[in-house]
């Protein structure tokens, strides 16, 4: 048996990994940004002591928490981790680029386990193997020279017989040295008040055991439950003179070899880092909120004005059921009514509220991932973040990292150039990538800028027809807007080869089908030379929504109110048949005219309403800087719901969600921008930042 850690011992309760696992996510995020800064400031000369502070206490505190748990190889990590900054922090280490990368591989670690231990409650397999090799890392900086002048009989020697099996069933290698252990603890070892488990607990950088009778098993009726008939072996990355400590009261009962790495018959997948470390979704298990106590007490205080209403309309039910006159009952029915719905609407709102969280928790994972991609392809970018405090729903929160993950790999690898040719077209050598956000009424904007070379229509239609994307006919005839439009095609790359970063040709379309899945819409402007602004609009949270109901035939959909600008009934005379189609003037201004029927693809009899009624019922519509005027059958009044998206599958052009009528049935809601096709891809006219 083959273990990656210590024996187990009694779960941790649930409630102290929950808070472990939330502080854990926390500091982490905060070393991590601090660590980021203290790379900045090294090349500019000392070190700020007191960011290496922070992140030191950072560490420390880690450590702390994770010793209340057993999980020895996430303790001796932090443990090592410790040491380099308490060097750095005394000045016998430098603070530098090399153990700010290793800080960051170790955080990166932690973090992976910390939601590994959310999902299951442990480590995951491996850990142990991995611990051991970002330790060696800290130890050959922390002292290179005692490495050296190690005595002989401490160095590695040939493996013994009863280490070579352990060491063979050894899933993942040491990149540092190891030492063996065998340990047969004498039978009366416990009256002699020896723990040969608590003794084996005590080595952190544990990584390999095995347990087996050290003599043969006796019959049960003969069985003493009180002597000890075991002996261990296991395999460790403390230095010889450690385990030896560890052991010294019982060195009769135990053989120690110190061993050299060795050498894996296959590579082992390095663990994620990087932006690769910042792309691992967090577990679902654990899935919580925090609250202030404020809202708490304004969703109380709403349920208790809701529930006195309620009372109200009880009241005058009662007298209406008494035999009071309806009539006189009217005015006290209405009243409550509109009490009633006032305050539903203000609870939907404050309940929403909860689910709201600032994008800081999504932004602040890119600056890591920004240096990483950043170095490796031998570029120098800063990164600006801006609108952090936008509050926008979890879920949106959540979804949206990989689709802005791929946006900034996109700037990195295609857009912000080399810096000699920067500097050769006058730009500074350090390229500058903005990524901000702003609320716009129940949408939030996040948008994506660089200062790199832009996108060139003319290349991206023969990148397309290289590829085979769209016939060459339709090519020509696509104007600049429809051409920088091609990077969201699939299969579409303008990258020449393919790398570590790019140019599989998965990327924008997958940009665009994420952001749509979350109820959204992603364009593009761009000027050669300039750069490219990526615009993600997206829905703040769930609302409610106030639509207007209109009906053609017996389909009955919502418009949202907000981009209702009037409605109108005209007669059918003043509406006139033009290329490309009819128009009317409503208040001394040209306006299209659509019918609903025809944008909606639906069936037309011959005894159509437009046909049969000498007026035309208009609802007039914002759809991008135009007005559009959208013909109905009727008019069935005003309607409050929540309008959830559209599944993947079911989404259509125009179709903004569904939501539930007072009589139980679906209803649909249209997207006036979508469904009329005017959408203005500069987001409401604004300019780009």
């Amino acid at each position: 048996m083959t273990e990656d850690a210590a024996p187990a011992a009694l779960p941790p309760p649930d409630d102290l990994v929950t808070e472990f696992v939330t502080e854990a996510r926390e500091l982490i995020a905060a070393a991590a940004e601090d660590l980021l800064a203290l790379d900045g400031s090294s090349g500019a000369g000392t070190p700020d002591p007191d960011v290496v502070n922070r992140v030191f206490r950072v560490v420390h505190t880690l450590k702390g928490s994770a010793a209340l748990f057993d999980w020895p190889a996430m303790l001796a990590l932090l443990h090592a981790a410790e040491d380099g900054l308490a060097a750095a922090r005394v000045g016998t280490l430098q603070a530098g680029a090399d153990l700010v990368d290793l800080s960051l591989a170790a955080l990166d670690a932690v973090a992976r386990w910390t939601e590994a231990i959310a999902a299951t409650g442990a480590l995951p397999a491996g850990a142990a193997a991995e611990s051991a090799r970002l330790m060696a890392r800290y130890r050959a900086r922390l002292a290179p020279a005692t490495t050296a002048a190690e005595p002989d009989d401490a160095l590695a020697g040939p493996v013994p017989g009863w280490a070579a099996a352990l060491l063979a069933d050894l899933g993942e290698r040491s990149a540092g040295p190891l030492t063996a252990l065998r340990y047969a603890p004498r039978p009366d070892c416990f009256f002699s008040g020896d723990d040969p488990v608590g003794l084996v607990r005590r080595l952190p950088g544990l990584v390999a055991l095995r347990l087996d009778p050290a003599a043969p098993w006796p019959p049960l009726d003969s069985l003493d439950v009180f002597a000890c008939n075991l002996a261990v072996t296991l395999l460790t990355t403390d230095p010889r003179a450690e385990v030896e400590a560890v052991f010294r009261l019982v060195p009769d009962q135990v053989e120690v070899a110190a061993l050299g790495p060795p050498v894996p018959a296959q590579a082992a997948p390095e663990p994620a880092t990087g932006a690769e470390a910042a792309a691992i979704p967090q577990s679902e298990v654990s899935r919580t909120l925090r609250v202030e106590a404020g809202r708490i007490d304004a969703l109380v205080a709403l349920a208790d004005d809701l529930a006195a209403a309620r009372t109200l309309l009880g009241e005058v039910v009662a007298r209406a059921g008494a035999g009071a006159n309806l009539a006189d009952c009217l005015p006290a029915l209405r009243a409550s009514d509109e009490r009633i719905g006032r305050l539903s609407a203000e609870l939907h709102r404050e309940a929403v509220g909860l689910r709201l969280q600032p994008l800081a928790r999504v932004f602040r994972r890119f600056p890591r991932a920004l240096r990483d991609i950043a170095r490796q392809l031998g570029k120098e970018v800063t990164l600006t973040l801006a609108g952090e405090e936008t509050e926008i729903d979890r879920d949106v929160a959540e979804g949206l990292f990989e689709p802005l993950l791929h946006l900034l790999r996109n700037a990195v690898d295609h857009g912000i150039e080399p810096p000699s040719l920067r500097e050769a077209a006058g730009k500074p050598a350090i390229g500058r990538i903005v990524v901000a956000a702003e609320s716009r009424a129940e949408r939030v904007v996040v948008t994506v800028s660089d200062d790199g070379r832009g996108l060139d229509p003319a290349f991206l239609r023969r990148r397309a027809a290289e590829r085979g994307l769209m016939a060459p006919e339709a090519l020509a005839a696509l104007d600049e807007a429809g051409a920088i439009d091609l990077i969201f095609a699939p299969g579409f790359s303008t990258a020449a080869s393919v790398g570590a970063v790019s140019g599989r040709g998965v990327g924008m379309d997958a940009v665009r089908a994420a952001v749509a899945r979350l109820g959204g819409t992603c364009t593009v402007e761009s000027r050669i030379g300039a750069g490219t602004t990526i615009r993600l609009r997206l829905p703040r949270a769930q609302s409610l929504v106030r639509l207007l109901l209109v009906e053609v035939g017996p389909e009955r959909y919502g418009l949202p109110m907000e981009a209702v600008v009037e409605l109108a009934r005209i007669p059918r005379a003043e509406i006139r048949d033009l290329a490309p189609g009819a128009v009317t003037v409503l208040r001394d201004q040209t306006v299209p005219v659509l019918h609903l029927a025809d944008l909606l693809d639906l069936p037309r009899g011959p005894d159509e309403p437009r046909r049969a009624w000498p007026e035309a019922r208009l609802a007039v519509v914002r759809a991008g800087r135009e007005r559009v005027a959208i013909e109905v059958d009727r008019f069935a009044g005003r309607f409050d719901g929540l309008v959830r998206p559209l599944p993947p599958l079911a989404a259509a052009p125009g179709l903004a969600g569904t939501t539930l009528s007072g009589d139980g049935r679906v209803l649909l809601a249209l997207d006036p921008e979508a469904l009329v096709g005017r959408d203005d891809p500069r987001g409401e006219g604004e300019s780009l930042p």
